[in-house]
């Protein structure tokens, strides 16, 4: 064969590797341009159904504390950050809720980085329930969560019941209906933009969403 022909069959294979690394760059750029959006950040978190793990972290006081998802009760469990601005407008619902629901809901936020961030955040808000810095455990990670507030709602049997952005009241309220739990949602109001969530069912639905913080790492 001659030089032409194996000069052109290589050039061939580079130009082939040249067009799959351009539609790799292409997919990975819509990829990313999607996961950017509300509905697929509505998609992260654990997966309604699966089991929670524990969380183990650190209070505003430097205590070695953990979150244990079976309680034998409801939970609420908020990611959350200090310097997150829908934080500020959802958290101090969250304390009416915590204040209404008493011992039949467990509600405690985690945050992100040492103590001093859980300390940030108990000067904000003086929350009545737990605020735990990560503090190196890795929370976010397992729990799949990019962006604050972020939160989920598991039952009794530590299992997943609904997840998603609660960025104000109206999407903490629909959080907790979506998790059935309608009498602690009547606690936190109803006025606002309707919001569907992933509640657990036989087929959990796709949600969608707006506006909100993305967590530091």
């Amino acid at each position: 064969m001659s030089t032409l022909f194996y000069v052109s069959y290589a050039a061939l294979w580079v130009l082939l590797l040249a067009v799959a690394g351009l539609l790799l760059l292409l997919y990975r750029h819509f990829g990313m341009m999607s996961l950017g959006t509300m509905e697929g950040v509505q998609r992260d978190g654990l997966a309604v159904g699966a089991e929670a793990q524990p969380i183990s972290g650190v209070t505003a006081e430097g205590r070695d504390e953990g979150w244990d998802p079976k309680t034998g009760r409801p939970e609420l469990l908020l990611f959350a950050s200090p310097d997150c601005e829908p934080c500020k407008t959802v958290l101090p619902s969250v304390n009416r809720l915590a204040a209404a629901s008493g011992e039949r809901l467990g509600i405690t936020a985690v945050v992100p980085g040492p103590r001093e961030s859980a300390q940030r955040m108990v000067d904000q808000y003086n929350p009545s329930y737990p605020m735990l810095a990560e503090d190196g455990s890795g929370a976010f990670n397992r729990f799949r969560v990019r962006v604050t507030p972020f939160a989920f709602v598991v039952g009794a049997d530590g299992r997943v019941l609904a997840k998603g952005l609660c960025n104000d009241p109206v999407r903490l309220r629909e959080l907790l209906s979506a998790g059935g739990l309608d009498e602690a949602a009547g606690s936190v109001g109803s006025a606002g933009q309707p919001l569907h969530l992933m509640r657990r069912e036989a087929g959990a639905a796709a949600v969608n969403g707006n506006g909100t913080t993305r967590a530091p790492r």
